[in-house]
C-alpha cells in the first residue's frame, strides 16, 4: 500500500506561508520614501510636483549649486508647500510646523516662517549658509499633521547676485 500524505498539506502550508509573510513585512513598512534629486532653475519660480499623501516631514539634502561667484554664502531663496489636508481637497499653502537645518545652514526669521497662530501671515521658508559651502547639508520640514503635498515652489527671484543659489536638491518624505 503506498503513503498517502495528510489531506489538506498543502493548503495549510500555504495558509502558513501567507502568515508569515504578513508577519514578517508588517514590522518593516516603508516609513520614509526617498524621492531621488530634483533640478531648480536659477533666477525664476521652479515646482517640483510629488503628489505625496499622509506626509509628516520632509528632508532637503543640498547636492549642487549654482556659482554665480566662489565666494558668495548659498541660499535656497524663498519656499513653499502646497498640497491638501487630509480633510480638504482645496488646493493651499501649507502651514510649517518646525524647520531645522543640518551643517553650516541657517534659517532667516525662523519665528515668521513657523509662525504658530493662524491670525498671522506666514512667510515663506528662506534658509542662507553661515560658510561658502553649503553641498551634503539637509533642511527638514515638520508638517502640524499629515498633509498630502502636491508641489514644492522655490522662488528665487529675490535671491541676489550676492549669493549662490541652490541647483540641486535629494529629496525624502516620512510618513
Amino acid at each position: 500500500m503506498k503513503y498517502k500524505g495528510p489531506k489538506y498539506f498543502y493548503f495549510y502550508l500555504t495558509i502558513f506561508v501567507f502568515f508569515l509573510t504578513l508577519f514578517v513585512f508588517q514590522n518593516v513598512a516603508p516609513n520614509q520614501i526617498a524621492l531621488g534629486s530634483y533640478t531648480i532653475k536659477d533666477e525664476t519660480n521652479s515646482k517640483i510636483y510629488l503628489n505625496l499623501l499622509n506626509i509628516s516631514k520632509i528632508d532637503l539634502e543640498v547636492d549642487d549649486i549654482y556659482i554665480s561667484n566662489q565666494e558668495n554664502f548659498c541660499s535656497t531663496g524663498d519656499v513653499y508647500v502646497f498640497g491638501t489636508l487630509r480633510n480638504s481637497n482645496n488646493l493651499v499653502r501649507i502651514r510649517l510646523q518646525d524647520v531645522s537645518v543640518v551643517g553650516n545652514l541657517k534659517i532667516n526669521s525662523k519665528s515668521a516662517t513657523i509662525e504658530p497662530t493662524r491670525n498671522y501671515e506666514q512667510f515663506p521658508l528662506n534658509v542662507t549658509s553661515s560658510s561658502f559651502d553649503c553641498l551634503e547639508n539637509t533642511i527638514t520640514i515638520y508638517f502640524e499633521e499629515k498633509i498630502n503635498v502636491r508641489y514644492l515652489e522655490f522662488d528665487n527671484t529675490k535671491a541676489g547676485k550676492n549669493t549662490n543659489t541652490i541647483k540641486t536638491y535629494r529629496i525624502t518624505a516620512y510618513s
